[in-house]
Order: structure tokens, then C-alpha cells, then sequence
């Protein structure tokens, strides 16, 4: 795993990230830039509230992703969460206009002076847009960058397109895996996929990127925990992660949703993250 590098300050960042467990390093992140990234569809109030989500991520125990603008107002009431500041982003607003491409709004050496608590950076790359060959330069930089600081690099990689853009090829394994493979050649430490369709599909993107850890996104809220649970357990299995959003925060008990997901990538059992779920609420903001 790339937790073999033999730099400390990176091996410190990718320690604060892993949950360990029967199963080996896992990770389990929970996502905070959906107001950028996905028109601010909120579904509970609370959940515009940045307070409201990093306070899970703080009792839950596990990194938060967000970009800076949300760290730089809010993240001082939450000093001890570990936080990976994503470099790029983009609306959803008229998507078949533009090619897919996140714009930089945060540099590595900036998200290491406003963030002590830094553990990660991101960056979104769209495998296959016609700003591919600018995105993947920019990348290298990133990385190049990265390296420098010991900070390690998390590629959310998708193939993507637009005029129109095909969602349904989006997921298909075959383009989920070669997304991988794309990061994964470009110096990614964790990369951050689509569901690749079935658990056959996750085994097929694990061949295809080695050594580095595969995450594959929590996406839309699921219509049961339990069905969010098993999709979870078979991730855990195969795969490395998942990084989670609506699928916690959106949730009645999001708290108890992230220790259960948290509990599935410690090796326990599904009817045993069901239990955590379904004790009385944790309490959120107080």
C-alpha cells in the first residue's frame, strides 16, 4: 500500500485517515462539498449548516473533504477533525455548455498553511473530457507538489463527457477501472470511484490498480440503511473505502449511519453496524 513511503509527515497523514480492523487499512471518509458540486440540494436543513457536518465527522471520528472557503469559516470549532481540501470543483449549471472540468481554487502549499490538521489533498479528473490532456498536466504538478510536502494526493477519477453527457457509461466497469488505472498511473494515493455495477466489477478495478487505495463514492441517499449497509460490506471486502455524503448527512441518525459504515470497515458484520445504527440517536450540534 502507499502507506509504505518511507516520508513521515506522509505516513502520519495516511495513518489519521485509515480505520483498521480484521480487514486490514480501510478508509472511510465523509464529503462536505456538495453545495459546489451538487446545486446545493440539500434535503434537510441542517444540512446547509457546515457546523451540522463537520460536528458528525467530529464524533464519528473520521475525515472530512470539503474545499477551502467552508474550512476557512468554520473549521476553528472543529479543530481536531482531519481534513482533506479538495484543489478543484465545478457546478452542475448547463452541463452539456463546457467540457467537464473542476476549476483550481486552492493550491497544495496553500491548503498546507490555512490547514494544520491537512491530511489529503483532492482533485477531480475526468477521464476521457476534452480538457483531459490540460487536467492530467495539472496533475502532475499537484502531485509533484504533494510529494514535496508528504501530503498525500486522493484523485476522484471519472470517465466523463458532455454534448451530451452519457451518465449511464459513467458506472460501467469497464470505464470505472481504466478510471483507476488513469489515476493510479498518474501518482494517486487513494482514488475515488463510481459503484463499477456489481462486486464482480469491484474485484475487476482492484486488478487494474494496485497499491493504492480504491474508494468508491457513497453517491445518492440509499432507500434503506440496510441495503446502504450491504452495499457497504461488499465494498469492504473487495475494495478500500468509500467517501459518503448525502448517505450520512441526509440521514435521521447521521451519526450513528458513520459509526455503523465506520464498524462495516472494521470488519464487522452487517446485523452489527445495524445495532450501532439503531441505538438512540447521537446528538449532533449541542
Amino acid at each position: 500500500m502507499s502507506l509504505k513511503n518511507p516520508y513521515t509527515g506522509f505516513k502520519i497523514r495516511m495513518e489519521k485517515m485509515l480505520v483498521h480492523g480484521a480487514l486490514g487499512d480501510k478508509a472511510l471518509f465523509l464529503a462536505c462539498d456538495q453545495g459546489f458540486e451538487h446545486k446545493a440540494d440539500f434535503t434537510i436543513p441542517e444540512a446547509s449548516n457546515p457546523d451540522y457536518i463537520m460536528s458528525i465527522a467530529e464524533k464519528a471520528q473520521i475525515p472530512l473533504i470539503l474545499h477551502k472557503g467552508t474550512y476557512l469559516r468554520y473549521a476553528d470549532k472543529h479543530p481536531n477533525v482531519a481534513m482533506v481540501l479538495k484543489l478543484n470543483g465545478k457546478t452542475e449549471l448547463f452541463y452539456d455548455n463546457r467540457p467537464p472540468q473542476g476549476g483550481l481554487d486552492c493550491t497544495v502549499q496553500e491548503a498546507l498553511g490555512i490547514c494544520p490538521n491537512l491530511v489529503a489533498v483532492g482533485y477531480s479528473l475526468y477521464v476521457g473530457g476534452q480538457k483531459e490532456t490540460e487536467q492530467i498536466t495539472e496533475l502532475a504538478t499537484i502531485v509533484r507538489e504533494a510529494r514535496a510536502y508528504q501530503i498525500p494526493v486522493i484523485v476522484w477519477s471519472y470517465v466523463r463527457q458532455h454534448n451530451p453527457r452519457l451518465k449511464p457509461e459513467e458506472g460501467k466497469m469497464e470505464n470505472v477501472r481504466y478510471a483507476a488505472r488513469v489515476a493510479f498511473e498518474n501518482g494517486a494515493d487513494m482514488v475515488k470511484l463510481y459503484y463499477p455495477e456489481n462486486k464482480d466489477g469491484l474485484r475487476k478495478v482492484k486488478e487494474y490498480a494496485p497499491g493504492i487505495f480504491c474508494l468508491i463514492a457513497g453517491g445518492a441517499k440509499a432507500n434503506t440503511v440496510d441495503i446502504a449497509f450491504h452495499t457497504a460490506y461488499d465494498i469492504a471486502h473487495v475494495l478500500d473505502g468509500m467517501a459518503i455524503g448525502r448517505n450520512i448527512f441526509q440521514d435521521p441518525k447521521p451519526v450513528n449511519k458513520a459509526l455503523g459504515y465506520k464498524a462495516i470497515f472494521e470488519g464487522k458484520s452487517i446485523k452489527e453496524a445495524l445495532e450501532i445504527y439503531n441505538r438512540e440517536k447521537i446528538p449532533i450540534l449541542i
